[in-house]
Parts: structure tokens; sequence; C-alpha cells
């Protein structure tokens, strides 16, 4: 199976490949790393979107990161809302899924959107910019914010800052013996949206 609509978008100078599997109001959106493809390694990212559409019903898109320090978020936005309104969804919520860079994009600019209710951010690093990820985090007034980190991810010394976050939407996990891609038996990486965005985190 593949997506059931495939995009090629010039963004900034910069082509944006988006991937939509047909679902519901609720729009999850995934946010590949550093020049990471539509499809991620291994297509783990058409996995996931399959196995979430699937399990709850969600309208599914994925998306390419060329990204060059411009919000590419804005561009994104458009394909969400021209993808409700050719669908006749007048009232939808997103959860956002970031790895890496992707991640970095969530919390930068993705706090900024009425729209985007939960963000799942993994292995975002903690070395660069910080102040504006800090400030991503404690700005965000919507449902959560769960951040993930492996034990062997280049960020895990600097984990403890996040303790120092003023806001209480904001929690973070360690998974041990992972490394920044999870390319370790101990945890299956298919399975974070399960365990951390679709659940409400207490």
């Amino acid at each position: 199976m593949d997506f059931d609509i495939i995009l090629h978008r010039k963004f900034n100078k910069e082509i944006i490949d988006y991937g939509i599997i047909k679902g519901n109001s609720n729009i999850f959106f995934i946010k590949a790393g550093q020049n990471g493809s539509l499809y991620g390694y291994n297509n783990k990212y058409l996995q996931i979107a399959l196995n979430i559409n699937k399990q709850y019903g969600s309208t599914v898109i994925c998306s390419s990161n060329p990204f060059d320090g411009i919000n590419p978020l804005e561009d994104a936005m458009e394909v969400i809302d021209n993808y409700t309104k050719e669908n006749n969804i007048k009232d939808y919520e997103i959860y956002y899924m970031g790895h890496s860079a992707g991640a970095l994009i969530g919390v930068w600019f993705g706090t900024k959107y009425p729209k985007i209710k939960r963000l799942l951010l993994i292995n975002a690093p903690l070395m660069y910019n910080y102040h504006k990820t800090k400030e991503g985090l404690e700005n965000f007034n919507k449902e959560q914010i769960v951040l993930i980190y492996g034990s062997e991810d280049q960020s895990i010394n600097y984990v403890g800052l996040l303790d120092l976050i003023n806001n209480n939407k904001v929690k973070y996990f360690v998974i041990n013996g992972q490394d920044h891609h999870f390319s370790k038996d101990t945890y299956d990486f298919k399975q974070l949206p399960f365990d951390y965005l679709y659940k409400k985190i207490e």
C-alpha cells in the first residue's frame, strides 16, 4: 500500500514532498528529520501512517524535510487547509510528530499554530538554539507536548534543561538503549505515536 495522494511543492527554493492518507478530522502530521523523505528509513513513516489511519481513522500527512531554517510549516498548513476544504472537513485538529530536525521545527514553529493540539518531539537536539526551544515549550498552551530521548542520543547530557521548563503541559521521557535513530531493538520507533501522542500523558 502507498499514500492516497502525493504532492511535490516548491517552498523557499526547496521541494517538499507530502504523502496523504485520507481519513477523518484528526490530522496526524509527521515531519521527517533533516533531509529525510516522506517515507522514512525502511518506509517507517508510511507504516506509521497506515497503522494510525487504521487504528484511529486519522488523516495522515507525512512530509520530507529539506530544512534550511525557514519555517516550512507555512507550506504544510496550506497543504492541510487545502485538503480539509477539498474534503469538506470543517473543523479539525492536528497532532504533530517530528524526529530530530523535524522535532525542532515542531517546537520552534509548530507551537505557534492553534490547530496543533499535541506534539511528539523525538530526539530534538538540545544543543542548537536552546533559547528557541525553551520559548516554544514555555509558550505552548494547548493539550500536551511529549519529548522523547534515547539514552544514547547526543542530547542526553542536556536533558536536565527540560526540568527547568515552566509548563505543566510539557513532559519528557528517556528510552533506555536507544540512539538518535532508534536503530536498536529495545523499542520500536513505530510504536511512539501510540504510546506518547494518542494517549493523554498525565
